[in-house]
């Protein structure tokens, strides 16, 4: 017999714990599939000033503190110029933006959704997924054979944007770049006087830095992935020769490597369906995925979270289509509304328009 919830959903990331804290709050039966024991490296370890809000309406931001994570006062960039220019998050209502143990971080939005009553599985994949008047899903523990199932009436993909659930459901990609990060950790560095994101472009994409935890500090090249191949950024040696090339980047990023250089995806894209009958929403990346220079993604993982759960909700009292055409119309205006001011961060770096990467950024945004 499978065991029955309200709400599955696929994927503990921050949209997903907070989507699953939400429901279960207002009631729901949720299970929360975790394929990871939150053991492996995650990047995104910097959050926006307007983070501080939605943790708290969360009702997380105890816990959050409890992380001791690093104020961030702004962010300093090598863009469209050599000169460095600053940008204060001291101008903004919320006050400082935060760096933190971006594991730890995830780890606990997940647990603060176990604690509200989602029943938290780890180390749990959904391994197939069918429709018969509920959804069924087929998922297997510690890589075991899959054997076991759970039933849900609403199901909820946040995998990320790999959008394992919405994909096998019938949502197609739409991807605007190949973007990705080649990111190390580095341990032994002073950030006593680092609280800020720093973001230097180069001739081959942009480096990334930021303090991780006290003491750490994570570097990442981001580029698209041919780029990545092409000049075998994902061996120690050649990340550390690109690293080295940067005139800020480098200074800042210097200590023992904990791990890296590894791949991460940031591809920028949109899940797209066309049918609205069968009730399913992505929520977060898997969703709408956005390029990392916006400094927006747990931002808009925790707004969407909270679009989803409305959405849910609605589901869970019979509404079978409206609620899921809302709610795919202002992901739509959303993914507009980003690639819009995609276009113009990439329009104010000119230098090096022959290279691939910003020739690319170039004809997306049709200015030049």
């Amino acid at each position: 017999m499978a065991e029955e919830y309200d709400v599955a959903v696929v994927g503990a990331g921050p949209a997903g714990s907070a989507t699953a804290r939400r429901l279960a709050r207002s009631g729901c039966r949720v299970v929360l599939l975790e394929r990871s024991r939150f053991d492996a490296p995650r990047v995104g370890e910097s959050l926006a000033p307007s983070t501080t809000a939605l943790l708290t309406e969360l009702g997380v931001w105890e816990r959050f503190t409890g992380l001791r994570p690093l104020p961030s006062y702004g962010t300093r960039s090598v863009w469209g110029g050599p000169e460095p220019q600053s940008h204060s998050h001291l101008v903004s209502p919320y006050g400082c933006g935060w760096h933190v143990d971006r594991v730890a971080f995830d780890r606990m939005l997940a647990e603060a959704a176990a604690d509200a009553g989602a029943e938290l599985r780890c180390a749990t994949t959904c391994v197939r997924v069918d429709h018969g008047g509920c959804w069924l899903l087929s998922i297997t523990e510690d890589a075991r054979p899959a054997g076991e199932r759970v039933r849900a009436r609403v199901l909820v993909d946040a995998t990320g944007r790999a959008a394992r659930v919405g994909r096998q459901l019938g949502g197609r990609p739409a991807v605007f770049d190949r973007l990705v990060g080649v990111a190390a950790l580095l341990d032994g560095v002073d950030v006593g006087e680092e609280g800020f994101v720093l973001v230097e472009a180069m001739p081959d994409g942009w480096w990334y830095s930021a303090p991780a935890t006290a003491g750490r500090m994570v570097g990442m090249l981001m580029t698209d992935t041919d780029v990545c191949r092409g000049l075998r950024v994902s061996i120690p040696g050649r990340w550390h020769e690109r690293l080295s090339a940067t005139r800020l980047t480098a200074a800042r990023v210097a200590g023992s490597v904990v791990w890296g250089p590894r791949v991460f995806p940031a591809a920028s894209q949109r899940l797209r369906r066309t049918a609205y009958d069968a009730r399913w929403i992505a929520v977060g990346d898997a969703a709408l995925a956005v390029d990392p220079i916006s400094g927006s993604g747990v931002v808009r993982a925790l707004r969407t979270a909270r679009a989803a759960a409305t959405t849910v909700l609605a589901l869970l009292t019979g509404d079978e289509s409206r609620p899921i055409a809302a709610y795919e119309a202002e992901r739509d205006r959303e993914c507009a509304q980003y690639l819009r001011e995609r276009a113009q961060y990439y329009d104010a770096e000119r230098r090096w328009d022959s290279a691939p990467f910003w020739r690319r950024r170039m004809s997306v945004s049709g200015q030049r």
